[in-house]
């Protein structure tokens, strides 16, 4: 049997059929063959030409090296698990961990299976626009901003010598929040007196003193020491001392004056607590 012959003047890769009168691609990489259908010869060409050099520039093939120091099998997955015992040295909160954990886990599920080594620009984009495209811009770049922190960790290691991420685009984030206009938290504290009665209580006990509902929370009558309220911050861990004397003239609020209001219902050491109910017969 004679050998096909082959057309030396098309692309590699392309081939043309006179049974059916059509060209063929095949991509090198997958072995997989698309058809190009009844063209002109020229746009055959040019279309194959094309792929041929997108190929070229963006697959890497794994060398032996590479195989025999065994980063041709290290998984996305398999680096997450090492990523997460740098991240337990670093000195984050418990919440930020395990927020970071949360966010590992997502990217585990999505890319885990891939080879590190092979993760790509197009990877990374393809993974952030599942949450750009359902408006929440906000988490595609919390993702991305973890990403890239995994892979430089990754090059720092030797695994990679190249961070994908960096070639993403950062989404556009708009904040939609606008300041709270003293006008209308004077209207939400007024129909806050129809709340439990704690609940008006930590509304001045904030606005006051400025911190997070998580600090609010916590704070204890223990913490008055020396006419001054001592405050953690949970989310930072800051230190702060802020003096009962603090009076915000706007809304007339003193820190001292809200305190004794807080021991008048708390029945324990915090000062925001349900303690006597406001429809109780003592309250």
């Amino acid at each position: 049997m004679s050998r096909k012959k082959y057309d030396a003047n098309l692309p590699r890769y392309l081939t043309y059929r006179k049974a059916s009168k059509s060209f063929f691609w095949r991509n090198p990489v997958t072995d997989k063959e698309f058809p190009l259908g009844q063209i002109a010869r020229r746009d055959a060409i040019t279309q194959a030409i094309e792929a041929n050099n997108f190929i070229a520039q963006n697959h890497t093939p794994v060398a032996l090296i590479e195989k025999l120091k065994g980063t041709d099998s290290f998984t996305v997955s398999a680096w997450i698990d090492r990523y997460e015992v740098l991240l337990q040295r670093r000195s984050l909160s418990v919440n930020t961990y395990k927020i970071r954990s949360n966010q590992l886990a997502t990217v585990r599920e999505k890319m885990g299976e891939i080879i590190l080594a092979e993760v790509t620009t197009r990877h990374i984009a393809k993974f952030l626009e599942s949450w750009i495209t359902e408006g929440k811009k906000t988490m595609a770049g919390a993702m991305r901003s973890v990403l890239s922190d995994m892979f430089r960790e990754a090059i720092v290691e030797g695994h990679i010598v190249k961070n994908p991420v960096e070639a993403t685009r950062i989404p556009e984030i708009k904040v939609a929040r606008e300041r709270l206009q003293l006008e209308t938290y004077n209207a939400t504290r007024t129909a806050a007196e129809h709340l439990p009665v704690w609940f008006p209580l930590a509304m001045d006990l904030a606005l006051v003193t400025g911190q997070r509902r998580e600090d609010i929370v916590n704070m204890k009558f223990s913490d008055v020491v020396d006419n001054r309220l001592y405050v953690t911050q949970i989310k930072t861990g800051m230190k702060i001392a802020i003096p009962l004397s603090l009076t915000l003239r706007a809304t007339g609020l003193r820190l001292g004056t809200v305190i004794d209001r807080c021991r008048l219902v708390s029945r324990t050491d915090f000062m925001i607590s349900a303690g006597i109910r406001k429809n109780s017969p003592t309250g």
